[in-house]
């Protein structure tokens, strides 16, 4: 069997030296599930490829069930575990990131009556500067809506380890990963939601001056 997944901070090669190089930034993700910190870390890699990076996951509270239903209880959920992270005086970060999946009822057209999705929200703790972000959506197969909308309403992740046949799904490729026959997995079905969250953060000088913290000024380590 293999060992555990254990998170571990990860920092990107500094680049520079010296009294000019870079600060590091630190990003905490609202999470230890190891693919939405995989997630989160290749999108950071993506959108700031020339920034150091400390990537450290944290568990937050979601606030909502184990699985959300509809759009407004995940993206709560997204928004309840970055305000719990950012409320931690013992946790200093220059971004926090929390993915949060859910299941909702179908649009017109959808091959099953629940589809699955997710919200990002990313914030700024120093300027509370705010970004979310869904990532597409894909309809259930009728047995696999069965387990979660019926008497045994089950959670994504339980549903799917049950119709499969597998065991933590929710922590390696997902159900996406399974209908898509492995062309897309949950994590990169993650990533581009995460980085159009990220978008602002990238672009502050369109946005508004409280994105530009995270690119602009000292670091919440210098500050600490």
């Amino acid at each position: 069997m293999a060992a555990p997944f254990v998170p571990r901070r990860q920092v990107q090669p500094r680049a520079q030296t010296g009294p000019h190089a870079e600060p590091v930034r630190r990003v905490l993700i609202a999470s230890k599930n190891p693919v939405k910190l995989k997630a989160a870390q290749q999108a950071l890699a993506q959108c700031f490829p020339t920034l150091q990076l400390e990537v450290i996951a944290r568990d937050a509270p979601s606030g909502v069930p184990d699985q959300p239903f509809g759009d407004e209880e995940t993206l709560l959920g997204a928004r309840n575990r970055v305000a719990a992270l950012g409320a931690d005086a013992s946790e200093r970060g220059d971004l926090v990131l929390a993915i949060e999946g859910g299941v909702g009822p179908s649009a017109q057209g959808q091959a099953g009556p629940v589809e699955c999705f997710a919200w990002v929200c990313v914030r700024c703790p120093v300027t509370g500067a705010e970004s979310t972000s869904r990532s597409g959506s894909f309809a259930l197969p009728p047995p696999l809506c069965a387990l979660i909308t019926g008497p045994a309403a089950l959670e994504l992740g339980a549903a799917d380890d049950r119709l499969f046949g597998r065991q933590r799904s929710g922590q390696g490729s997902g159900t996406i990963g399974r209908l898509s026959n492995g062309v897309l997995d949950r994590t990169q079905y993650y990533v581009q939601a995460c980085i159009c969250a990220l978008v602002p953060y990238m672009q502050p000088e369109y946005y508004g001056e409280p994105y530009g913290a995270f690119l602009g000024k000292k670091s919440a380590l210098e500050e600490s």
